[in-house]
């Protein structure tokens, strides 16, 4: 699994003696969890390497299959042999060798339970971590040398001793902590106990190859006890592409759920902006509108003495027009009624003329010839600024028909000759 570009994530491994925290280019040396959980930034994901002590390891013997089979088949042995029970461990494992009996595995093992109590500290800060290695694994994939490669090195105030073949991790164990008083022959004498349990479990299927010791107390031990094996006091460096799979499945179901819930808020937040733009939006095109408005009230209110002015002009134009009109002169308009009767037996009784109107009473020979009369009215071309209206004509004792005609103007400019 590749690692992520170094400047977007935090990289915490252990030291001699404490941590080692480094994020891009930056490494700074903690002595605590507590201490790293409080320099680490949240918007840095965590990878981190964890440390030999809580590792436990063990080696058996598999019926050769896939290794997807084969992490089955490891996990139910592991269940037998650790005191975990299912679900509270998690493990990866290395393929050392094979033979008819099947396939050797050395099998590294982490307690949960330890391992939540490790990442307390970071988790209670909130910071999540998003890959998880071992720090004795990864010092065992940088040795690449022919044969066997034994590894000493001081981890957290205590010595750890591996021993590793072309790059895979097949023996961990730990070294009791020189003082003053322990002389060499007394290490040496403990570290050929330590070669000779690797050897009976089968890790020493050949002689050590070459030795890297980091802890000079250590290293006159080594000399002792493998004369002709050369001795490298400079630790290799573990390599960035962190090995196996650590991770428990809740962490990680933790960490889509966090990542789920993230991009939700983000969705929403994004919601949030466009909402919050179109608000802004929509208040400054209301401040728009608004100025226009009260630029064309000003405009209006500008003008207004002018269409007061032009109102009463019309208004006495309204008044001229029946004086100004020849058409709506009293004796034209009773020229037209008159015109109008023609041979009919029609007499007009009553006249009387308004401004904007006129109206005659009259007396016809039957009922008939005044509806005819009226309707005549109506189409004369010469009155057509009026409406003519009339109702219906009354009948006299003597069965003459009496009527009453009105005749208004329909609109003030209008006017027809």
């Amino acid at each position: 699994m590749k690692s992520r570009p170094a400047a977007q994530k935090a990289c915490i491994s252990p030291d001699p003696q404490g941590w080692t925290l480094q994020s891009g280019e930056v490494a700074l040396s903690v002595q605590t969890m507590e201490e790293v959980a409080s320099k680490v930034p949240s918007s840095l994901e965590v990878e981190a390497l964890l440390p030999s002590s809580i590792l436990v390891t063990e080696r058996f013997t598999l019926p050769k299959a896939p290794r997807d089979e084969l992490m089955a088949m490891a996990q139910i042995q592991l269940e037998k042999v650790l005191p975990y029970g299912a679900g509270e461990f998690v493990f990866d494992f290395e393929e050392l060798s094979e033979s008819e009996e099947g396939v050797e595995i050395y099998a590294v093992t982490l307690s949960i339970n330890a391992l939540g109590q490790w990442a307390a500290p970071l988790r209670n800060a909130g910071l999540e971590v998003s890959t998880l290695g071992v720090y004795a694994v990864q010092l065992a994939r940088a040795c690449l040398g022919e044969g066997l490669t034994l590894v000493i090195w001081l981890e957290q105030g205590a010595p750890f001793l591996l021993i590793a073949a072309r790059g895979r991790l097949v023996w961990l164990d730990t070294l009791p902590i020189p003082s003053g008083q322990t002389d060499s022959d007394e290490m040496s004498t403990h570290l050929s106990r330590c070669l000779l349990s690797a050897e009976l479990s089968g890790a020493l299927h050949s002689g050590i190859a070459s030795a890297v010791c980091s802890v000079e107390a250590w290293t006159e031990a080594i000399r002792k006890a493998l004369p002709q094996v050369p001795v490298d006091a400079r630790l290799p460096r573990a390599v960035d592409e962190i090995a196996g799979s650590w991770m428990p499945e809740s962490w990680s179901q933790e960490s889509a759920q966090k990542a789920r819930k993230a991009n939700f808020f983000d969705k929403l937040q994004t919601l949030g902006l466009v909402y919050l733009a179109l608000l802004v939006g929509g208040f400054v095109w209301l401040a728009v509108q608004k100025a226009q408005l009260g630029k064309l009230d000003a405009k209006i209110a500008e003008l207004q003495p002018v269409v007061e002015l032009s109102k009463s002009r019309q208004a006495k134009w309204t008044s001229l027009s029946a004086a100004l009109d020849p058409s709506r002169y009293m004796i034209e308009l009773l020229h037209q009624v008159t015109k109008v009767i023609g041979p009919a037996d029609i007499r007009i009784t009553e006249f009387q003329m308004g401004v904007r109107e006129f109206g005659f009473s009259a007396e016809a020979s039957s009922l008939g010839e005044a509806i005819e009369y009226v309707n005549r009215l109506k189409k004369e071309p010469e009155l057509g600024a009026f409406k003519i209206d009339s109702p219906n004509p009354n009948l006299l004792p003597n069965e003459r028909a009496q009527f009453r005609v009105t005749g208004k103007v329909e609109s003030p400019t209008a006017s027809k000759r």
